[in-house]
């Protein structure tokens, strides 16, 4: 379809949600840089926000307020597509995200699965019934292994590793890593830290894997306590 300016981003129809559900959110944007290029239209932030939402709803709605583009989601998702990460693309502010040679890879084997992006005459009644789901669902969204790993990555305790001054952490660290309390039972403090290790295995992040064994590791008596 023709895109003459970010307003016509606003005809497009979203893809069924089963189509894209089990792809990781930094292709889905991806897929979304590329088009944007592809129409000469800026490779912002805010195009971005609002061109993932329209093409992919059940990952880009607002928690709550679904009838708007999650702002923060697709910024996560362009940090996680920097070199140091994924290695899909670079961003430039006030320019744009731009992809790099395994971007550009990532985004057309997305187009040969799914196809181009259509406009609201080709698949309305699908667009419907989808927008309509999505906005009457009451369960709360899945947690996604890049939102998972965008956090740990923020967190204190992370940095100490990274930083290479592990030997300073302590206790109350891991506890605010894990959003526990001192006196919440080991079950569930094993089991957060499960989920980080379940989330860096799906994106394969060996860094994020190592450090959530040295996790492990360094805290085993207290994370074991009874």
């Amino acid at each position: 379809m023709e895109i003459r300016g970010t307003a016509d981003l606003g005809r497009l129809e979203p893809f069924p949600t089963e189509i894209y559900e089990p792809i990781a959110l930094t292709t889905l944007t991806a897929y979304s840089v590329f088009w944007l290029s592809e129409w000469g239209l800026q490779t912002s932030l805010e195009n971005l926000a609002v061109l993932n939402f329209r093409l992919f709803p059940a990952k880009f709605a607002m928690v709550g307020w679904p009838q708007f583009p999650d702002f923060n989601r697709t910024n996560r998702s362009v940090l996680q597509m920097r070199p140091k990460y994924r290695n899909l693309a670079t961003s430039i502010t006030k320019k744009g995200v731009f992809l790099n040679e395994n971007g550009a890879r990532e985004a057309q084997a997305l187009i040969n699965r799914i196809g181009a992006p259509l406009n609201s005459g080709n698949r309305s009644s699908t667009s419907r019934s989808l927008v309509q789901s999505v906005r009457g669902a009451s369960r709360p969204r899945t947690i996604h292994p890049e939102d998972q790993v965008s956090k740990l990555k923020s967190s204190k305790l992370y940095q100490l590793y990274e930083q290479n001054r592990w030997q300073e952490a302590e206790a109350i660290d891991l506890v605010n890593f894990l959003e526990v309390y001192d006196h919440t039972p080991s079950k569930e403090k094993l089991r957060r830290l499960g989920e980080y290790k379940q989330a860096a295995d799906q994106l394969g992040d060996q860094v994020v894997q190592k450090f959530v064994e040295e996790v492990a590791s360094r805290f085993r008596v207290y994370l074991h306590k009874r």
